[in-house]
């Protein structure tokens, strides 16, 4: 007599193998939209640091970067056929659109500012000190406490770029000062836009969209007026020929800053702060290294090794906000029973092995460890017990 598979263990394969398809394809796209990040970034540093040698109007380029940007999303937006993509309510507007709007403000035009005064290079190793503005916040606002194994990374970073500052041949006050505002402007950015994600359960390119073009509007009429009556009486001819010199540089800075916010919003709406965290430390080093082959801006000995002590921070500070998370899920869960249980073949009840079980506060099955613990133990009908973490 032939045995035939019960139709409830067939449906938990089947949800093994799209669990599966799911995660390879998230995988595949996290990775994809890392690279884009990655290369972009570093195109938009180099692109921009050209253009403000000849063409010094780092807010007339903000603006730009915002047009661009808010352009470029609304066809993205169609193709996508994003649910409610053109729809907004004021009260999600002044609650979130309108804050991270100007966030995005400031740090992209302290940004631009500071390239405008010192190497793209030097302007990447400040902006390495993001955890420790994010330590701050958290500190100051949360009233989070840290390790010291946290605090020892930040003081690498810190004693990095001390040393960049005092050894930077193109050191500039202002470009320092604004580098320090935007990145302080990025960390509490990047912290707001993860949980606007999550709370107002917004898509990525949708939130990108309205924080681009609020962003526009904010910038736009204040560039008028300061860069109006200069950008007027600009010689242009000084940047070389408008069709093959000037148009494209600008244009090229609009299409990388476009990719580089869609890269970079696509990447954190699929990892949690501190992936993105490590992804960021990484994107510094790879920035740092193309401007300094590209743009070959002179370094010395002491330069590099600041540089260098203060990525090392910021990938020790990222090593430890790994281990941290890591520990933290090796609470055991408590298995609370739900009034349905499943009953395996040999008709005993269900184990409460709750380190064996994930996390799954809906009650549903969407996890391939799920099924995976069930077949192997030969539950065959069950509902999934609700887990609460002590």
């Amino acid at each position: 007599m032939s045995l035939t598979p019960s139709p409830s263990i067939l449906n938990l394969q089947s949800l093994d193998t799209k669990s599966e398809d799911a995660a390879h394809y998230s995988c595949a796209k996290g990775v994809l939209l890392c690279f884009l990040w990655y290369f972009s970034s570093a195109a938009n540093g180099i692109m921009l640091k050209k253009c403000l040698v000849v063409f010094p109007f780092p807010l007339f380029l903000t603006v730009v970067q915002f047009f661009g940007c808010a352009v470029l999303t609304f066809p993205l937006l169609k193709y996508q056929r994003v649910r409610g993509a053109f729809s907004l309510s004021k009260g999600l507007f002044m609650t979130g659109i309108l804050p991270l709007s100007a966030g995005k403000v400031a740090a992209v035009f302290f940004a631009t500012l500071s390239i405008a005064n010192i190497p793209l290079s030097y302007s990447n190793t400040i902006k390495a000190s993001l955890p420790l503005f994010s330590v701050f916040f958290s500190k100051l606002i949360l009233g989070q406490s840290h390790s010291p194994m946290i605090y020892t990374s930040l003081l690498l970073i810190i004693c990095g770029v001390v040393i960049c500052s005092f050894t930077e041949v193109l050191f500039n006050m202002a470009g320092l000062i604004s580098a320090v505002i935007g990145t302080m402007s990025t960390a509490l950015l990047s912290v707001y836009a993860k949980k606007a994600m999550v709370d107002y359960n917004m898509h990525y390119l949708k939130m990108l969209y309205f924080v681009s073009f609020t962003s526009l509007f904010l910038t736009l009429p204040v560039s008028i007026t300061l860069d109006g009556g200069n950008l007027i009486a600009f010689d242009f001819s000084a940047m070389g020929d408008p069709v093959t010199d000037i148009f494209p540089l600008i244009g090229g800075i609009a299409l990388t800053n476009f990719s580089q916010n869609v890269a970079a919003f696509g990447f954190l709406s699929l990892v949690n702060p501190v992936s993105y965290s490590v992804a960021n430390c990484m994107k510094r080093v790879f920035t740092i290294t193309t401007s300094l082959i590209i743009l070959r801006n002179p370094v010395s000995f002491l330069n590099v090794m600041g540089m260098a002590t203060a990525i090392s921070g910021v990938a020790l500070y990222n090593k430890v906000k790994l281990n941290e998370k890591k520990l933290e899920k090796l609470v055991l869960p408590t298995v609370v029973r739900s009034q349905n249980q499943g009953v395996p073949h040999n008709g005993s009840s269900l184990p409460p092995l709750a380190h064996d079980l994930p996390f799954n506060p809906s009650g549903k099955l969407p996890l391939k460890s799920h099924s995976s613990f069930l077949l192997k133990n030969g539950y065959t009908n069950y509902t999934a017990p609700v887990i609460r973490a002590t």
